[in-house]
């Protein structure tokens, strides 16, 4: 028997809170696959040992297709009933921050720094606009960066660590696949970063027709936000590339234009 894999947390509150988000998840009876929790106490959360690699450019599409069915899921099952600027009790006393929430204040902290480069979205208060005019159905953000997918040897994606999650619109964590496949990897083809918003939003609306689906020029205004919460993280070389270097050209963007 293997042995199981020990996350550990600052304090017992962030571990509850892990553990809260979990269980959440689990409890969405989506396709969204969860390595199991096998035990819980203190700062430390217990789970089955997954083998597999974290994802890699050519896993987009499959994921993408993967995270639109589990956000379509989401919102059928529970978050029909959110509201993007509103935190939502999701389940037993288990809330889920609002979107704009604390990345209102992160937004104008990192662009005030001087910490980015090469953002469409540079001032301040066009992108705290962006976060706080969202609206339109509910999903969540779950940080889906590559180390936070293990694809087992026969191909299929488990969702690992469960510290951040948020609602956000529909394509929001896409997005931040996206630039972060591009900042860990090099550029990522126009066609596939296309054929990924494809994948997306056909599985979503699988779930609920209803759904209106996310534009080309909406997931490129997430990749902008996530640009300028990330690029910290290039700074300091946890990303070997930034996203105004590796994203779509000039011109391709789809930004929105603001008065």
């Amino acid at each position: 028997m293997s042995r199981p894999f020990v996350k550990h947390y600052t304090s017992s509150a962030a571990r509850q809170a892990a553990e809260a988000n979990y269980r959440w998840l689990a409890g969405l009876e989506s396709r969204l696959r969860l390595p199991e929790l096998t035990a819980a106490s203190g700062p430390v959360l217990w789970f089955e040992r997954i083998d597999g690699r974290y994802a890699r450019p050519e896993d987009l599409v499959m994921l993408a297709a993967h995270l639109g069915d589990a956000h379509g899921s989401a919102y059928v099952t529970d978050l029909h009933q959110a509201r993007l600027n509103q935190p939502y009790c999701a389940g037993l006393n288990h809330m889920l921050p609002s979107f704009p929430d604390r990345r209102v204040d992160a937004v104008a902290r990192e662009l005030r720094a001087g910490n980015v480069s090469g953002s469409g979205l540079m001032s301040v208060a066009r992108a705290q606009r962006l976060l706080t005019e969202a609206d339109g159905p509910a999903a969540f953000y779950k940080d889906s960066n590559p180390r936070n997918f293990l694809i087992t040897p026969g191909g299929l994606p488990v969702t690992i660590d469960f510290d951040d999650l948020t609602l956000a619109p529909f394509g929001y964590d896409l997005a931040k696949l996206i630039v972060t496949l591009a900042m860990t990897y090099g550029a990522l083809p126009r066609g596939q970063i296309a054929a990924a918003l494809s994948a997306y939003n056909t599985a979503a609306a699988r779930q609920c027709a209803a759904l209106p689906g996310v534009t080309w020029a909406e997931l490129m205004n997430w990749a902008e936000i996530h640009h300028i919460l990330t690029s910290r993280y290039a700074a300091d070389g946890r990303y070997s590339r930034r996203w105004h270097e590796v994203g779509p050209a000039d011109g391709e963007t789809g930004a929105r234009t603001w008065p």
